[in-house]
């Protein structure tokens, strides 16, 4: 089953999670960033750093943001979303992060999603980097 087969309501919050989070991280914002996760949730970044919860989410990215990730920018196209359960939906995106002084990076990320209630928080997020962006090949719908 697809979210898009589901509900496209469904889709357009998860798609607005994904335009929230590309939106903090560009202001810099952890606290904001972090907002958009589960209270327990995971994240694994690429270099396999696994951090766990909302708060220390929003402590390594306010450090992160304030250091290596300032001024950087990303944009984020949604792959792909299905729905596991009716109340879990799995997302992939493309990733596109650009520093002022490094490289660009290129990711491939994997979220869990479980939804409560209309809303939809964001429980596991996953980083995978790639070479370039002609590397991240999933077809779907639409982008943020």
């Amino acid at each position: 089953m697809t979210l898009e087969k589901h509900a496209e309501s469904d889709y357009e919050a998860v798609e607005a999670v994904v335009g929230g989070l590309v939106r903090a991280w560009n202001k810099g914002d952890a606290r904001s960033f972090a907002e958009y996760f589960a209270e327990d949730a995971d994240l694994v970044n690429i270099h396999g750093m696994h951090i766990r919860g909302r708060q220390a989410i929003a402590g390594v990215y306010d450090m992160l943001f304030r250091s290596v990730f300032a001024a950087s920018t990303t944009k984020a196209s949604i792959s792909s979303v299905r729905l596991l359960r009716k109340t879990v939906a799995l997302v992939h995106l493309k990733v596109e992060l650009k520093f002022h002084v490094a490289p660009t990076n290129y990711t491939v990320t994997s979220l869990v999603m479980l939804r409560d209630g209309f809303h939809w928080k964001v429980t596991a997020l996953h980083n995978t980097r790639v070479a370039g962006a002609g590397d991240v090949r999933v077809p779907g719908r639409g982008g943020v």
